[in-house]
């Protein structure tokens, strides 16, 4: 009798050339899908600038007029709620179903860099969030209201694609925790409130203004409210909100993986 000997061959190791362009690649795929989702592009892409010359510019109270810093505190208010919706909805609504259909375990087993089509769908979202803030942009310039100088508008920009991250690692949360029937119903119970409650447009009830630290949108909004030179409408300490904004990004994020890794 001949005992068998097993000999374990090593699995070739990428380079991280190939390990970067297969991040690329996934990432470049998943933007290309969404934006040949009219039912996600257009809400995401389209919307927000209208809203915002129609309650930020023409319904803005009269005193908005006497005040330019308020109509730069709206406009700052509407790229923050431009900015929620690709992070909360793209990678939520889009990862449910996957799961559901078994399409992420499927990726787990292909032959790519473990968590590629995750990074890429956080990827994809600020992608998104980036096109929304330009938009709105384009529409504050051409409305005249606001006061900010190009370098203001480019730090603001770059804030707010950052920005997009701890609503990412929410949407993958939500993603990972529920169906593809429930994601979306469980993403607006989430963003529709967000907006109002977050104090991004209008004062709040005092009995509401306490509430407001719970939501993301609020502490973005005070980073960029900081980084943009606005210390009248500065109500927390910019370091703070972004140590806020980066503890939900790995609460939610690491459980969301987590779920991930165990359940598919």
């Amino acid at each position: 009798m001949h005992s068998a000997t097993l000999v374990s061959t090593p699995l070739p190791v990428m380079s991280s050339r190939r390990v970067l362009r297969a991040y690329c690649n996934d990432a470049r795929y998943e933007a290309l899908r969404m934006l040949r989702a009219p039912a996600f592009a257009i809400p995401f892409l389209l919307i927000p600038a209208p809203l915002y010359l129609l309650f930020g510019v023409v319904m803005a109270t009269p005193s908005a007029a006497r005040n330019p810093g308020v109509y730069d505190f709206l406009f700052i208010g509407f790229c923050v709620m431009a900015v929620m919706g690709p992070a909360l909805f793209g990678v939520g609504s889009t990862l449910a179903p996957e799961r559901d259909a078994g399409l992420a375990r499927f990726k787990r087993a292909l032959p790519a860099p473990a968590g590629s089509y995750l990074v890429a769908k956080f990827l994809m979202a600020m992608f998104f969030a980036a096109l929304a803030v330009g938009t709105m942009i384009i529409a504050a310039k051409c409305a005249g209201k606001i006061s900010l100088s190009e370098l203001q508008l480019l730090v603001l920009s770059v804030v707010l694609v950052l920005g997009a991250l701890p609503f990412c690692a929410l949407g993958l949360f939500i993603g990972a925790h529920f169906s593809g029937a429930a994601a979306p119903g469980i993403t607006n119970l989430i963003y529709l409130p967000m907006i109002y409650l977050g104090g991004l447009f209008i004062p709040l009830p005092a009995f509401l203004q306490k509430w407001v630290v719970i939501w993301p949108a609020f502490h973005l909004q005070q980073v960029v409210v900081a980084t943009t030179g606005m210390s009248k409408f500065q109500f927390l300490p910019p370091l703070l909100c972004a140590a806020v904004l980066l503890g939900i990004t790995v609460l939610f994020g690491g459980l969301a993986i987590r779920r991930i890794s165990k359940v598919g």
